[in-house]
């Protein structure tokens, strides 16, 4: 990348962080401090909601993947232990079975305490309702706080989707009481998450809450921050990150393939405290994290516990160490620009 295109990545990347205050990240004394269950997480406000979720999000796949049951509750249970109060989920994630362990380990127990996510892939109308329908049986509760349009992969994916009704069944469930909030979410292509937004826009509709890559490779390579982070705060979006480690690629993690990930930022010093740090750094409403133990589970709640807040020069000088790491071969999920 030439340097002034590098300068002006790094300046888009870190130009909606300058309004957040230096303490960001610190306990809110506005929020309640605690619950039945003890002392919560640091709290953000959801975009435009009028609510406050836990900035610490525990990512729904990754508890159940490849974990028998009681290792899925200890997970659950350490994150309401360290005091988060967000959880993701998604049909999707093992064909329903990630949200059976909701139902099984968290809803009973602790609905009332805690704001509930999922999300859907559906294609057309029907399939969005048979999908809500499950996911509420699912996870054994009548409601839930968040519903999203899962996985937006291109515009054209945008374009089928809403012509088949897909966004009518979600307008609908939250005018019926089913679904609190809505939105979207997708790391395939900053373009389809632009789609959305002019497509809501000119129709004057407004979703609640945006999920996306949200890393510090990100700005270098077909970037949701410098293309899609700007629009979703001036209008007020909740805006939820994921892959802050691009599926464990940053840290040398293996990610969707079947070798670790060759050349990880790690080798360039930056900590995976640090990866978390930018991320909060920035304007996200949380930080949704896979976590695989309940050791995971402490581990990535403490950082957001203890963090102060990134300035502009410490934010400049992580994504300059990033920068020779980003790209296709590390953000697999990303879809290649396409050629000619």
């Amino acid at each position: 990348m030439k340097r002034r295109n590098f300068l002006a990545t790094m300046a888009a990347a870190t130009a909606g962080a300058a309004v957040l205050p230096q303490s960001l990240g610190a306990a809110d004394t506005t929020a309640p401090a605690r619950d039945r269950l003890g002392p919560l997480l640091p709290t953000r406000p959801l975009g435009k909601t009028g609510i406050r979720v836990t900035a610490f999000c525990l990512g729904g796949h990754h508890a159940e993947l490849g974990r028998t049951p009681a290792e899925t509750q200890a997970i659950i249970e350490a994150a309401l232990e360290q005091g988060c109060r967000f959880f993701d989920n998604a049909k999707n994630y093992s064909n329903g079975e990630a949200e059976r362990r909701y139902g099984q380990f968290l809803v009973p127990k602790y609905r009332e305490l805690v704001f509930l996510m999922t999300k859907s892939s559906a294609a057309t109308a029907a399939e969005a309702r048979k999908e809500l329908e499950g996911s509420l049986s699912r996870m054994k509760c009548d409601y839930l706080d968040l519903w999203q349009i899962h996985h937006i992969t291109s515009p054209e994916d945008v374009e089928n989707r809403l012509k088949n009704g897909v966004l009518d069944v979600f307008l609908e469930a939250k005018r019926s009481g089913k679904v609190r909030f809505i939105g979207f979410t997708g790391h395939s292509n900053y373009q389809a998450h632009l789609r959305m937004l002019a497509w809501l826009q000119k129709r004057g509709i407004e979703l609640d809450t945006c999920q996306m890559p949200i890393n510090l490779c990100d700005p270098h390579y077909e970037s949701f921050i410098v293309n899609v982070l700007p629009l979703l705060q001036e209008r007020k979006y909740g805006i939820l990150a994921m892959k802050t480690m691009a599926y464990g690629t940053m840290v040398g993690k293996p990610g969707f393939g079947d070798k670790p990930h060759p050349n990880p930022p790690t080798r360039s010093g930056i900590t995976p405290r640090q990866m978390h740090e930018y991320v909060y750094s920035l304007p996200v409403a949380a930080l949704v994290s896979g976590c695989t133990t309940p050791a995971e589970v402490v581990e990535n709640t403490t950082w957001l516990r203890e963090f102060k807040g990134m300035d502009e020069a410490e934010r400049k000088r992580l994504l300059t160490l990033a920068a020779k790491h980003a790209g296709q071969s590390l953000e697999s999920y990303k879809s290649p620009p396409k050629q000619g």
